[in-house]
């Protein structure tokens, strides 16, 4: 029984689908650490203290944790201290919120240069709200760089990946009529 080219040009794509998708769900990248952190609290007031627990940071290398205005840039930051974290990657930091700041949407970021001073290599940023948040909840996107990708993401990709195989069978079966 021979196979037609279609079956194998199907056959090629679904092997790379198959190679590159469990890269994409699992975040994989270049680095062998990606931070991480959680807050005790996302509503707080001018003067509270926020208690962040991290991991995934390069070990014993300085790690920034910032209070900023915009979680794209660790520039500007309104608040920010410097964690030292341990053989595991692990941190830990109190960061107080500005008694200045006004209402509104912040974030919490932690950025980490890679270990010979040159520009950040990898941050994180979890969204806080100061006395109040109106609208869309700022700690609900994704973040830039680091982190999980979010529910919808994975679905997302294994739909995409059944959608290109569908599409290949379809052009295979037109090739060969």
């Amino acid at each position: 029984m021979a196979v037609s080219r279609g079956t194998w040009c199907t056959l090629l794509v679904l092997a790379i689908w198959l190679a590159v998708a469990p890269m994409a769900l699992a975040g994989e990248g270049s680095d062998d650490f990606t931070i991480r952190f959680a807050l005790d609290k996302t509503l707080v007031s001018p003067g509270d203290a926020i208690s962040v627990t991290g991991d995934g940071a390069e070990a014993h290398v300085p790690l920034k944790v910032l209070f900023v205005a915009d979680p794209s840039s660790g520039a500007n930051a309104l608040a920010a201290l410097e964690v030292m974290p341990d053989a595991d990657g692990n941190f830990s930091a109190t960061i107080t919120v500005p008694g200045t700041v006004e209402t509104g949407r912040y974030a919490i970021r932690a950025e980490q240069p890679p270990g010979n001073g040159a520009l950040v290599n990898q941050y994180y940023w979890v969204g806080v709200c100061v006395n109040e948040c109106t609208g869309e909840w700022l700690g609900s996107l994704l973040p830039p760089t680091g982190g999980p990708l979010p529910t919808g993401a994975s679905v997302s990709l294994i739909l995409s990946g059944l959608l290109v195989s569908a599409l290949v069978v379809q052009g295979a079966k037109r090739t060969a009529k």
